[in-house]
């Protein structure tokens, strides 16, 4: 009996516990379930990709188009300095010079006072030179700066009878040196040897010559050499020449050198006490001008036989604080003939009618003043009627 009872109590046990195992279980199964079903809710998959793709073309839309980018706006065009005619500008009559083309220009406003044939086509000889000797200081920093000189600069020249400074095979020239030679006595050889020192070569050298001349607005101007020698290919007119002069005289270099007299090249192994050189241009000038109430300022020679005599000069008029003026002479017979038409254009069309223009305003203030004077008086007489 008591056996028994023990065992019930043992059964009772095992039963207790399979009802914990299986409360257990359930508890379990139901937390599972709860927690697969809050995993759900929380979000799936889809929900995620639908937020993503919302944010997505929110950010698109809030994002602007790029600007487009402005055109860059074009270089001006370089400002061409071939003058153009003046108002009042006059016929220069052909009996008065010996030249066959000329024009004389205002350098201040760069107008063409007076002139005849001056967009002829012409060859411009050594006038060639001043546009060698622009590009040249253009393109060069150093004036002590040497080039060494060799036969085949020198040789052809001699053999062309071109116009030389005296420089010799094998000698060390200066920029400075080979600038003045190439004006005051209008060196072939010192335009060669800057040209070299330049561009390596006169042909390149020349393009740089050609590429000046076309900013400068030069419209019959081509440039074959360096020095004017002639080539039928060569050519330009005293319109042109005159633009260019203009930009020389805007160069500060470039005008001290045309204005220069006389000048000794540096001390070389071929030359130990350097070469004395001397202006053409005041050479010519002092030999043949005639003209005392003005001094030209500078300039440049130019003759070939087929070229003729030429000559392009400046002046500065009355002396302070006047006004700058070109002239352009070329075809002319004999260097006295250059210098003289020179002169005669400055005469009539600068000094004359400056002169001229100052008579007429002195006229006109005392014409003013003696009206003045007289309706002073009627206004007296009428002031001593009306007492």
């Amino acid at each position: 009996m008591n056996k028994f009872r023990r065992n019930e109590k043992g059964g009772a046990g095992v039963v207790a516990l399979l009802l914990v195992i299986l409360i257990l279980a359930v508890g379990t199964a139901v937390l599972v379930v709860m927690d697969n079903g809050s995993i759900n809710k929380s979000g799936s998959i889809d929900a995620i990709k639908i937020t993503t793709e919302s944010s997505s073309k929110e950010e698109e839309s809030s994002i602007k188009e790029p600007e487009p980018i402005p055109e860059p706006e074009p270089e001006p065009e370089p400002e061409t300095l071939l003058p153009v005619q003046a108002e009042d500008y006059k016929d220069v009559n052909a009996k008065k010079i010996a030249s066959k083309y000329c024009v004389i220009v205002d350098a201040d406003t760069n107008e063409m006072i007076a002139g005849t044939g001056y967009d002829k086509k012409m060859y411009p000889a050594s006038l060639t030179k001043l546009m060698t000797l622009l590009v040249a200081v253009e393109n060069l920093d150093d004036m002590k700066a040497t080039y060494k000189f060799r036969s085949k600069d020198i040789d052809p020249l001699i053999e062309q009878d071109a116009s030389r400074v005296g420089f010799e095979v094998g000698e060390k020239v200066t920029v400075k040196d080979m600038l003045y030679g190439t004006i005051l006595c209008s060196g072939a050889d010192a335009t060669v040897g800057l040209a070299n020192l330049v561009s390596g070569s006169e042909k390149a050298f020349v393009e740089l010559m050609n590429q000046k001349a076309e900013e400068l607005g030069m419209e019959n101007t081509h440039f074959v050499n360096t020095s004017g020698l002639y080539n039928k290919n060569h050519i330009s007119s005293c319109q042109d020449m005159a633009a260019l002069m203009k930009a020389v005289l805007d160069n500060k270099t470039c005008k001290k050198i045309i204005s220069t007299e006389k000048y000794n090249t540096g001390k070389t192994k071929q030359h130990p006490d350097g070469m004395e050189l001397y202006s053409f241009v005041f050479k010519n000038i002092y030999e043949y001008g005639q003209d005392p109430d003005f001094e030209i300022g500078g300039g440049k020679t130019g003759y070939t036989d087929e070229a003729g005599t030429l000559l392009a000069t400046y002046l500065e008029y009355p002396k302070k604080n006047g006004k700058t003026y070109i002239a352009v002479t070329a075809k002319g017979l004999t260097q006295g003939d250059a210098v003289l038409d020179n002169e005669y254009l400055y005469h009539t069309y600068v000094v004359k009618a400056l002169e001229k223009a100052d008579k007429e305003e002195k006229e006109d203030k005392e014409e003013k003043s003696d009206e003045k004077k007289s309706d002073d008086k009627k206004t007296d007489e009428e002031k001593d009627d009306a007492a």
